[in-house]
């Protein structure tokens, strides 16, 4: 099968565990990719600020970046798509958890193109662990009062409780926001038609890639549209029974053992 466009998600897919990745193999799978002219994608909810940091040593513009689960998508360093909330829909949905049992004891996080917020008094141990992801995280007196431009709420959740917050929140905000379960008890709440598969769908057809032609890779439920769309789709053997059984094929190795990376690199030689 030819292949033209790689899409990879990042936490638990190309990244190990600690947020680290195999720079000699990435640099090497670069520049075999660019010589056969075969697209790579980073998608992931993470902001793109923490994306270029994570990846500064090897850091390209031939990088197609989708970041903040789609609501951005970067091309050499261009934002060439901007999916954000509006200041209607963010109030709306803040309006909201005043009254919603699901989200009041959740912690809001909204993530802006210039920083990310937090309500004041949210307990140290979420906020020392959100700083390792959300740049310029500022703790606020009340999350009304920002007025940067929002690209996605994060709500913090329980792990187990985060597949009942998704369902309950796509009901209640049905044909106004979407909510994708984005891991490790965070939901991403983002404008209705933003997603890692309408980025990378945008993406193919700016470079006029047929999804036969497209190869993903993820381990988790925000990951499972594109897998479901990819002409081939590998689940990290690292990923939930559930979540391998929605991709075509699951890669030998984990993500700890660049199983990303390994599986590309036996692609490129049967190609």
């Amino acid at each position: 099968m030819a292949m033209k466009l790689i899409a990879t998600d990042l936490n638990g897919t190309l990244l190990h565990q600690d947020q680290g990745f195999n720079q000699p193999l990435l640099k090497e799978t670069l520049s075999q990719l660019k010589q056969r002219g075969i697209r790579l994608v980073l998608a992931s909810g993470n902001q793109y600020a923490h994306l270029k940091e994570v990846f500064r040593e090897i850091w390209s513009t031939d990088l197609a970046v989708i970041a903040e689960n789609g609501a951005s998508i970067y091309l050499g360093d261009e934002l060439v798509f901007d999916g954000s909330l509006t200041s209607q829909q963010v109030r709306m949905f803040l309006s909201a958890t005043a009254q919603d049992e699901f989200l009041q004891n959740a912690y809001l996080i909204l993530v802006g193109a210039q920083g990310s917020y937090t309500r004041v008094g949210a307990p140290a141990p979420l906020i020392a662990a959100a700083e390792k992801f959300y740049d310029h995280l500022q703790q606020v007196m009340s999350l009304e009062t920002v007025t940067d431009r929002i690209k996605k709420i994060s709500v913090s959740t329980a792990p187990e409780q985060a597949a009942a917050l998704v369902q309950h929140l796509n009901q209640r905000f049905a044909g106004q926001l979407r909510a994708h379960d984005s891991g490790y008890g965070v939901v991403d709440v983002v404008s209705l038609h933003v997603g890692k598969l309408p980025a990378v769908q945008w993406l193919a057809q700016h470079w006029q890639i047929p999804a036969t032609e497209i190869v993903a890779f993820g381990d988790g439920a925000n990951d499972v549209p594109l897998l479901n769309y990819a002409g081939q789709s590998y689940a990290m053997k690292n990923a939930p029974v559930d979540i391998q059984a929605q991709a075509k094929h699951v890669t030998v190795w984990d993500n700890d053992r660049d199983g990303v990376l390994r599986t590309i690199a036996a692609l490129l030689v049967a190609d």
